[in-house]
């Protein structure tokens, strides 16, 4: 994987145990990253800035 050119990412709970520098230095990688990511987080605060489609999977439950 290191030495293909890929450009998409899968970020699964990226924010456990950042603290508030290490979180806004993830924001800010991420809104800089080209291609396409994949977020799942659980903080609203962390993700409105940066995401520019949100799916809610409750809406989705059974």
């Amino acid at each position: 994987m290191t030495i293909g050119e890929y450009n998409c990412l899968v970020l699964d709970e990226p924010t456990n145990h950042l603290d508030v520098l290490a979180k806004e230095s993830l924001q800010e990688a991420i809104i800089n990253y080209k291609g396409t990511i994949l977020l799942v987080c659980h903080e609203a605060d962390f993700y409105q800035n940066v995401a520019s489609r949100v799916i809610n999977l409750e809406d989705y439950a059974i």
